[in-house]
């Protein structure tokens, strides 16, 4: 019986791929007739038909997706659609023909390793001007100028901008072009932006009343993490913050719905010391030379110290925490809280948030995070002044 189970099936599966080889999507008068004629023959045989449910053993199950499977391919063919429509964009105009002629009277060769690939459409220069809202007088931050080409456009609008750059030949550029036009109100700083240590000095605020400064910049995306690790805490010296981000990490940073694969430790630092914002995607034909991954222009609204959490410690003691917690993604928290708290901790803790001992890093929001580190801190200091405590007691 079972080898005429198998027969049977493989004469089925057998007959279906011949009629999906083709170009014709529907079986043949032909091919219909042969597979009556062979189960005819069978039953004349005494063979007898397996039911078919047994044949559907099988056929190959369709593929259950889980919801964040599910969420990613969507958001997946979202943006291959927002891509597609990009790529229609209309030929250069005037304007980015004179960014063009820029970064080429500049006569530089991009460095790959240092993050080069210069902005060169006008309509992503002018919305991330836009979505910084400048002003005439406006103090402004801009980290890896280039050739000038969204420096120019702030200046033009009347804001005062500091510029460091990293690259000795464009900063050479850049003095002889832009500080010489307008002398009063750009100054550039040639160095390394993360080993600056004038930034907290040129950006204090002198009176109360004094508005805080923004930073707008295309920065190289191998340093976008250890840039705003600086930033993002200066909330009383900036209010807004426009970069131009790699995509995929974009993404990440803006969503703040826990859960999904991509949260991480940078999630709930970000959305600890800043409300991101998403403004629109950048194709890679918009650089000189391009990118081999896609752009976009990523907004952050840093919070005010008065905005922020109130922590059971330090803001590095909560970021070392959060850290350990994430220490191995994959597992349990439980597991990764064994280096930081003794078991009733957790216990309390997990009751404390309403959540279950499986739970995993990645489930817990950047407020879940502030409840638990508070939580783990008061319950630790107690218990180990209670234990000093035993301990004079016994002596």
């Amino acid at each position: 019986m079972r080898a005429c189970v198998a027969e049977h099936a493989s004469r089925i599966l057998a007959s279906g791929a011949a009629c999906g080889a083709g170009r014709r999507s529907r079986a043949s008068t032909r091919d219909v007739s042969a597979r009556r004629r062979r189960v005819e023959a069978d039953e004349e045989n005494g063979l007898e038909r397996p039911r078919a449910s047994t044949i559907a053993r099988f056929a190959r199950k369709p593929q259950r997706l889980s919801a964040n499977k599910k969420r990613a391919k969507e958001e997946k063919a979202a943006d291959k659609r927002r891509r597609r429509e990009l790529e229609r964009r209309p030929p250069p105009t005037s304007e980015d023909d004179a960014l063009r002629g820029r970064v080429k009277d500049a006569d530089h060769d991009a460095r790959r390793w240092l993050g080069q690939h210069f902005l060169v459409d006008a309509t992503v220069v002018t919305d991330a001007v836009e979505a910084a809202r400048l002003r005439a007088g406006d103090r402004v931050l801009e980290i890896g100028p280039g050739t000038g080409n969204l420096t120019n456009e702030m200046l033009a609008l009347g804001a005062r901008v500091l510029a460091v750059e990293k690259d000795r030949n464009l900063a050479e550029k850049l003095r002889e072009g832009l500080c010489e036009e307008y002398a009063e109100t750009f100054e550039l700083v040639e160095g390394d932006f993360l080993k600056w240590d004038g930034l907290a000095e040129a950006f204090t605020r002198r009176m109360p009343d004094e508005p805080r400064a923004k930073v707008v910049a295309n920065i190289p995306y191998n340093i976008t993490t250890d840039v705003l690790k600086v930033l993002l805490p200066m909330g009383e010296t900036f209010e807004d913050m426009i970069f131009m981000f790699q995509e995929e990490v974009a993404q990440r940073l803006v969503r703040d719905d826990a859960g999904g694969g991509d949260y991480r430790a940078m999630s709930v630092r970000v959305h600890y010391y800043s409300k991101p914002y998403y403004i629109r995607p950048v194709s890679r034909h918009c650089f000189m030379p391009p990118p081999n991954v896609e752009s976009c222009l990523i907004g952050f609204k840093p919070k005010e110290p008065h905005e922020l959490l109130p922590l059971e410690g330090t803001e590095k003691q909560f970021f070392t925490f959060v850290q350990a917690c994430f220490a191995q993604k994959r597992k349990m928290l439980r597991n990764n809280l064994k280096a930081v708290c003794t078991e009733d901790t957790m216990d309390g803790a997990f009751e404390m948030l309403d959540r279950g001992a499986k739970i995993r890093p990645q489930e817990l929001t950047m407020e879940e995070y502030v409840k638990l580190f508070n939580f783990v801190r008061e319950r630790e200091s107690g218990t180990s002044s209670e234990t000093g405590e035993t301990a004079e007691t016994t002596t």
